[in-house]
């Protein structure tokens, strides 16, 4: 009987860190999907399990390096989590500093989302979606563990739900299953379980402070290890025959990977999501490349490495790991799907660090993609009277990107000029639901002439997220007197018997129709920032 596949330097280093927490060999096969005997040969000489193989490409990484690697990476991080990480202590009084007539505002959204939440609890809870027309349960549509309710439990938090955030915290501590995620062959998203599942663990446990969050994050963040397990991150789970990876899966998973090892004290987390460019860059390109995680993010320096495109401070949005390149044929460059959050994230990581001199190239990379985005996609529209960006897509992540800019920003003249660009493009984003007869955005719109490609509203959270920040920023009531409206239209035109569903034709009233479904993000995040949008800027 042959050997089998010898183990790559991510499984190889992985063994090495379980083996110092005590982890047993069967606990390693299954979260790796590597024999027992494969890593038993490995633990037995780690020095020479290499060499024990005649043929195939030798490793560019020693088993030195990698117990190096992965030795540093283990060890708690000395930076302490920023002071902002605590959000307990920001949670006032709901009502305070608010009118009548706000504090009624406020409190119908909350009622929106307690309709919502009661159609999912009593007809689906623990399903990962509630079908909001028929009330059919759907168990398995992002992996079957209970995406609404786990995306879901920092709004309940923050709404006050605090019976309905028990029922949910006692689900997710007695009744959640990781063991089946993946388990059947299906086509899990990484990128979807880390922002809805293990986003959602870490916030309920920033708000609460509950220990038990913290571990089932752990425990989550561990069953994502065979994704990496060939050695090369790819979009899916159980699925490695893509060719590309995703600039927004790769710039976009640092958040929540940054904090799970700020509050475990294990940068493991961390450069789970990272090493792979590490990889790349080794095999791929021969190197050099230094093997202590802590001289920079290997992510970042890659992307420091590559470079922009011609340089205009973007990036194509396809990534080769095969050669460890940007893709440069048949790619695009686009600030919209599939590139978009890696932008707005180089701003946030950097903030979340602390704005630390070491990590000042993030700023300086978010300052440059600014400026590419402002050279080179934005446009005014004489025959629409407004800014638009030469995309598909609504550019209200652009008015996110430049209004956080501006928090902090020394530069009095940057901070005047993007907050006027910001104020412009978010006259645009509105621009799109106020032309509608429902009141509710296309997903798609063409220009010039807001030309409707794709009639549908999906519920999504991005405008409201961006007049949350302008509002927060310039305490301009506008922005809440346009969110308003935005919520009436939704409670018009989307509202069901068991919840809220994507509507289609928001341009023709006549042929308006509520399509079965209701994505996780309307309650996790479309409500939660109508909430605070209507709130006090202090809450």
């Amino acid at each position: 009987m042959g050997r089998g596949p010898q183990l790559n330097e991510f499984q190889k280093g992985q063994i090495v860190v379980w083996k110092q927490n005590q982890e047993t060999v069967q606990f390693m096969s299954k979260s790796l999907g590597v024999s027992r005997t494969a890593i038993s040969n490995f633990l037995k000489d780690p020095t020479n399990y290499g060499k024990r193989f005649g043929r195939g490409r030798p490793s560019k990484l020693s088993p030195t390096d990698v117990r190096h690697i992965y030795r540093t990476a283990s060890k708690p991080d000395s930076t302490p989590p920023p002071p902002w990480s605590r959000t307990d202590k920001f949670i006032p009084d709901p009502h305070v500093g608010l009118d009548a007539g706000q504090i009624a505002r406020q409190d119908a959204v909350k009622r929106a989302m307690q309709h919502a939440w009661s159609g999912y609890e009593s007809l689906a809870f623990g399903a990962d979606e509630v079908a909001p027309v028929s009330g059919e349960r759907r168990h398995n549509v992002w992996g079957g563990i209970g995406v609404t309710l786990v995306d879901s439990l920092d709004t309940l938090y923050i709404m006050g739900m605090h019976d309905e955030f028990h029922r949910a915290r006692n689900w997710v501590a007695y009744h959640m299953n990781f063991t089946q995620l993946g388990a059947d062959g299906t086509k899990i998203s990484v990128f979807e379980i880390v922002i809805r599942q293990l986003g959602g663990l870490l916030s309920a446990y920033d708000l609460s402070r509950d220990a038990m969050f913290k571990q089932r994050a752990v425990e989550l963040a561990d069953r994502l290890l065979p994704a990496f397990k060939h050695g090369v991150f790819y979009t899916h789970f159980n699925v490695f025959t893509n060719e590309t990876g995703l600039l927004a899966d790769f710039g976009t998973l640092q958040l929540e990977m940054r904090y799970l090892s700020d509050i475990t004290d294990n940068a493991l987390y961390r450069e789970m999501v990272l090493y792979t460019v590490l990889l790349v860059f080794i095999h791929g390109t021969g190197g050099p490349y230094s093997t202590d995680f802590h001289q920079g993010d290997a992510f970042y320096t890659a992307v420091r490495r590559e470079g922009s495109f011609e340089n205009t401070g973007l990036f194509p949005v396809e990534y080769e790991p095969e050669t460890g390149h940007f893709a440069t044929e048949d790619t695009i460059i686009t600030i919209g799907a599939r590139g978009d959050s890696f932008y707005e994230y180089l701003l946030k990581v950097w903030l979340y660090s602390g704005k630390r001199t070491d990590d000042l190239f993030l700023r300086q990379l978010y300052d440059d993609a600014v400026a590419g985005m402002e050279t080179h996609l934005l446009v005014y529209s004489t025959i629409d009277d407004v800014y638009y960006l030469k995309e598909l897509q609504l550019p209200e992540m652009y008015v996110r990107m430049l209004a956080l800019g501006t928090v902090g920003e020394s530069n009095a003249t940057k901070v005047t000029k993007h907050l006027a660009l910001a104020k412009k493009l978010m006259h645009t984003c509105v621009s799109y639901y106020t032309r509608q007869p429902t009141g509710l955005a296309p997903d798609v719109v063409g220009f010039p002439g807001f030309d409707v490609l794709n009639s549908v509203y999906i519920l999504r959270p991005e405008t409201v997220e961006s007049l949350m920040y302008m509002y927060r920023i310039t305490h301009d009531p506008i922005y809440r007197e346009w969110g308003w409206a935005i919520f009436e239209a939704i409670e018009k035109h989307a509202k069901t018997t068991f919840g809220y569903g994507a509507v289609w034709n928001v341009h023709n009233l006549t042929d308006a129709f509520i399509e079965d479904k209701m994505e996780s993000f309307f309650l996790a995040e479309t409500l939660k920032y109508h909430y605070l949008l209507q709130s006090a800027p202090s809450f």
